[in-house]
């Protein structure tokens, strides 16, 4: 599981209601969704220590996830205005003179580029910087902090590049060349290999994909102009070049779980935002190389099923509230819920997928524990397998 440090205050920020205290928070979340590592007091605020469980990585490695799951679970509405993802992102204004190219369109399903100009470096507003204090964040500066406060609100990890420094605003993402060698922002040399992808600018790496970006285009006090990144990396190729590099990161950490290519586009909009309204500047434009978009997702499954599943005797009624919790759009139709998978889960496919969510919300302490059905069949015996332990026995 990866943990994910989440501020009490910052998820209140999400809800009219008051929410129980920090304790409460921590009950709540572990008897319908994850395991609490610990609280700590930070100033005024409180922090948890949530470990997202891997199925969950994709949408829960964020303060937006974990609000929805207390929703759910608290049965308290989210505040109407505060849906991250409830509108469409609009990238058509064109960013004069960048373009992006992708190599490998498998391992970069799409890399947005947003070109910022005429933006003031600083120090961060107090609220910007407390609120990543109290998750253990140091604060940098107002564009670093903007593109970090993204990746801890929703999700999904942003870069900024100086773009006077990058040499070229011909953008690539491609595999990097066996030799190559990046200095990365932490000032050490890394060596790259043929199984790590790169960004570069004018075909010079200037970041290691999903991982870390490279000194060479480093924000300081004196960039005016940026590029901004948000894109969708293959979580096998950042997980095996973080490993071979030592190099974790919070923004590997998200990637390796596999992110929705769609989280992208609300990743760049609202740091754009973000970025214009801290640190002055007017967005030039974008660039939103998107081969293939993700599809709508759908899954259904019957009443009878989970009731058969959980060995529970619920009610549809009991299933549509779980599913309305949990802010999944179905239809029902004679028993049959069909649910449009919201683009982020990607952990809903199947009808257990739905079972488990049924479950869970209606919480595993109401579900009566109730004998197993009787075997259909007589288990089968792998005879390699006996043979092997009975020679085991024997020695």
């Amino acid at each position: 599981s990866s943990d994910m440090k989440v501020s009490r205050q910052w998820l209140q920020n999400c809800f009219e209601a008051p929410l129980p205290d920090a304790q409460g928070l921590a009950d709540a979340l572990t008897f319908h969704a994850f395991e609490i590592d610990g609280i700590e007091q930070a100033s005024s605020d409180f922090m948890l220590d949530v470990k997202v469980t891997p199925n969950r990585g994709h949408d829960c490695l964020s303060h937006r996830g974990i609000a929805k799951e207390l929703s759910a679970i608290l049965k308290l509405p989210l505040k109407q205005q505060y849906d991250p993802f409830g509108y469409k992102p609009d990238f058509s204004k064109a960013a004069e003179g960048v373009s992006v190219s992708i190599q490998r369109s498998d391992l970069c399903k799409r890399y947005i580029a947003g070109y910022i100009k005429g933006v003031k470096v600083g120090p961060s507003p107090e609220w910007l910087r407390q609120g990543l204090e109290v998750i253990g964040q140091r604060s940098i500066n107002n564009i670093v902090d903007a593109t970090n406060l993204v990746m801890f609100n929703i999700g999904q990890p942003m870069h900024a590049f100086d773009a006077h420094k990058l040499g070229s605003l011909q953008l690539g993402v491609r595999v990097a060349r066996a030799g190559e060698k990046l200095v990365g922002l932490d000032q050490k040399e890394y060596a790259l290999a043929d199984s790590m992808l790169v960004i570069t600018a004018g075909d010079a790496p200037v970041g290691i994909a999903g991982i870390k970006g490279g000194m060479p285009a480093a924000i300081d006090e004196q960039t005016t102009d940026i590029v901004l990144e948000s894109a969708n990396f293959d979580g096998v190729c950042v997980r095996k070049a973080a490993q071979a590099l030592k190099l974790r990161t919070d923004a590997s950490s998200r990637f390796e779980q596999g992110l929705s290519p769609e989280l992208a586009g609300y990743g760049m909009a609202q740091a754009a935002h973000l970025i214009a309204s801290i640190a002055g500047g007017e967005v030039a434009g974008y660039v939103d190389s998107y081969p293939e978009p993700q599809k709508p997702m759908y899954a259904n499954v019957t009443v009878e099923k989970v009731n058969k599943v959980l060995g529970t005797a619920l009610t549809s009624a009991d299933v549509a509230d779980a599913f309305a919790r949990l802010g999944l759009p179905y239809k029902e139709e004679s028993g049959v819920f069909e649910v449009s998978v919201p683009f982020e889960r990607l952990d809903l496919s199947i009808p257990e997928d739905l079972v488990e969510e049924v479950a869970r919300i209606v919480g595993y302490d109401a579900i009566p524990s109730t004998p197993l059905p009787p075997a259909e069949a007589k288990p089968e015996i792998n005879k390699n397998f006996a043979a092997a332990e009975a020679a085991r026995e024997r020695l």
